[in-house]
């Protein structure tokens, strides 16, 4: 079901989780209260995942707990198995746990197959938020990082990202449509109409917050047809060139470091030094208004992201953005080491 983007995904499917582990639980404990049983819901995610998941459990009114990554920003099995142990021996109730596939610092991708199998013996809904990398698993060489899917209750990835598809636009899949329906399902007699008992028609608005859809899947239908498999995988497949090829350059030069894996279309890049000297180098690339760059944090280090991300890129944009990136740093040194010296 086309979403309105991946953070709506990320809601809908914790608020049906919410649902389903509220009925379960009644019915193991009758005794237990909704508000009961609601005090001790508890969410999880990577502490690399988008703020979007923690914003998700402050509309539905559940904790939110975040799991370490290692060293390569990724969350594995064992990572999460201890948190939950913890908390079930502390009393508290696990429902909810979102794995993203190519995170928004440095596009790590957390280990479905490890993942998978703890949620499902656990009673646990895992949700798949691949909102930027889901649409690189049209290429066939990227679809490992696909594995472990089967183990999920509900997997969103954005077409408006990286898919050539105009905003708004994300894709949802669900395992049982039934857990989001029983969730949201609500038959006032203005609502009702005489095609529902039919089996023929299926009413998005139960899987979904509001009521009234836009004909999104008509805008991605569009540009499936107009690019077709092949046209949509060179879009990805040269996002990715590109990105190795900045990458390649960045590694030339002795005075920056690369942060992360490059996988995809995202180079995360920053001088050797300190968090200060980036945040100045940061600050004098989106001032020039040439290229713009978005940071983040990776443990402590403050880290510069170069996102392949334009329709029209070519490898003389990004020979000209390295150019203009190397230039400022050599200007910033300059003036950092007078000021030192100064001092």
């Amino acid at each position: 079901v086309p979403q309105g983007s991946a953070s709506e995904a990320t809601l809908v499917s914790l608020l049906a989780a919410r649902t389903k582990t509220i009925r379960r639980v009644q019915l193991e404990k009758p005794e237990l209260t909704e508000a009961d049983i609601m005090g001790r819901l508890v969410a999880y995610a990577s502490d690399q995942a988008h703020s979007s998941v923690e914003r998700a459990a402050l509309i539905g009114g559940v904790k939110m707990k975040s799991v370490s990554s290692d060293e390569k920003f990724i969350v594995c099995g064992s990572a999460l198995q201890k948190v939950l142990d913890e908390d079930k021996a502390s009393g508290l109730i696990p429902f909810f746990f979102c794995a993203t596939l190519g995170t928004t610092p440095c596009c790590s991708f957390d280990k479905l197959l490890e993942l998978g199998p703890v949620c499902n013996k656990e009673n646990i809904w895992m949700h798949i938020d691949a909102a930027y990398a889901g649409s690189a698993f049209i290429c066939p060489e990227f679809r490992h990082l696909l594995n472990g899917v089967e183990f999920a209750d509900s997997f969103n990835f954005n077409p408006h990202k990286w898919l050539l598809v105009n905003f708004d636009c994300s894709a949802m899949w669900v395992k049982k449509r039934s857990d989001l329906i029983s969730a949201f399902k609500l038959e006032p007699l203005y609502l009702q109409h005489h095609h529902q008992e039919s089996g023929l028609v299926t009413d998005y608005r139960h899987w979904q917050i509001p009521l009234g859809r836009r004909f999104r899947s008509l805008k991605l239908w569009f540009v499936l047809r107009m690019y077709g498999v092949k046209g949509l995988q060179e879009h990805i497949r040269k996002h990715v060139r590109l990105s190795h090829q900045f990458e390649h350059l960045v590694l030339q030069d002795e005075r920056f470091e690369i942060c992360a894996e490059v996988v995809l279309g995202l180079v995360c890049f920053r001088l050797k030094g300190s968090n200060e000297l980036n945040k100045a180098l940061l600050k004098s690339i989106n001032e020039a208004k040439k290229i713009h760059l978005v940071p983040c944090h990776l443990r402590e280090k403050f880290v510069l992201r170069f996102a392949i991300c334009s329709r029209t890129v070519e490898s003389t944009h990004v020979t000209f953005a390295w150019q203009h990136i190397s230039q400022l740093a050599t200007d910033l040194l300059k003036t950092w080491e007078q000021n030192h010296q100064q001092q």
